[in-house]
């Protein structure tokens, strides 16, 4: 059925269609090739093909003009239903967030969701937005979610591992800070042995993947001793107090560290190396309007993060 359907449509001028209703609306072919930009024979030829198309005169001459035949009165009132319609789908879309309600889907590990997200609630969570934010926790398929429409958008290391059809934006950078106790031993800075020397407490984010400082120490030739280990910086944050531990973190997180009079920021060994964030899409959504406004906010608040606007 769908198949003979496009058969005859193939058989089918649908600019005539436009033609005819703009001579309709126009009751003259005369206003209708100005508005259409054609010339008056150009229209009076088009109005011919379409009354052979449709196999009706569509409109009569009478005393006050261009009068329609009933099956041109069905014809036209058929497409000031259709032709709307005709013309959402060539036209690109624009998404108002005040106005059209939708949720948006998004995920990343806790230290760039701590930096981030707050900016992006107090931007858009209020009452003058219509937009919904669903943040999923960080879990080992969120690749996969994302390939399946589970999820819109993620927060990802730019480490070069993701699917290459994937489309991807770098946000912002980061660097290595460590965090302790505010009466632990160690000075304003960590050398690279003092480093190796000390407890660790570390956060792998993802079961069984390697974190970023372990794998540009391992480049090095050198491991961190890590009596502790856990899936989340908040959390790993709150048990530094009464310990001699050294929590390695990224900058977005500095604010946590320096509003909590318990802990004291530590500056890294330079050996650990800055890394980029990325915001990753499927293609599929590249041209959507509600995503590329997503991606937009997104990058705005990522620009306050990067400036070091701190909430």
């Amino acid at each position: 059925m769908v198949h003979m359907r496009l058969e005859k449509l193939r058989q089918v001028d649908l600019n005539l269609l436009i033609v005819f209703a703009v001579i309709a609306e126009e009751q003259s072919v005369t206003k209708a090739s100005a508005r259409l930009l054609l010339s008056q024979p150009a229209v009076s030829r088009a109005l011919q093909r379409a009354r052979s198309m449709f196999q009706d005169e569509l409109v009569v001459r009478s005393p006050s003009g261009f009068e329609l035949t009933l099956r041109g009165r069905k014809i036209l009132q058929e497409l000031e239903q259709v032709l709307p319609k005709i013309e959402g789908l060539v036209v690109p879309s624009v998404f108002d967030p005040k106005k059209e309600r939708s949720s948006f889907r998004i995920s990343g590990p806790d230290n760039v969701c701590m930096a981030l997200l707050p900016h992006l609630c107090r931007r858009y969570a209020t009452e003058r937005f219509k937009v919904n934010f669903d943040f999923q926790p960080w879990q080992a398929d969120a690749v996969d979610m994302l390939e399946r429409g589970k999820l819109d958008l993620i927060l990802h290391i730019d480490d070069g591992l993701l699917p290459s059809h994937f489309s991807s934006q770098r946000l912002y950078r980061e660097d290595w800070i460590c965090a302790v106790a505010r009466q632990s031993k160690f000075g304003d800075r960590l050398t690279l042995r003092q480093y190796l020397a000390a407890e660790h407490l570390t956060v792998r984010t993802l079961p069984s993947v390697q974190s970023i400082p372990d794998k540009q120490l391992a480049a090095l030739g050198a491991k961190r001793r890590s009596c502790v280990c856990m899936s989340y910086f908040g959390a790993a944050l709150s048990c530094l107090p009464g310990t001699d531990l050294v929590l390695t973190l990224t900058n977005g997180m500095r604010h946590m560290v320096e509003r909590n009079s318990t802990l004291r920021l530590v500056k890294a060994p330079q050996e650990l190396h800055p890394f980029h964030f990325l915001m990753v899409w499927h293609p599929r959504l590249t041209t959507d309007a509600r995503h590329t406004w997503l991606r937009e906010a997104v990058r705005q608040v990522s620009s306050q993060e990067a400036s070091g606007q701190r909430l």
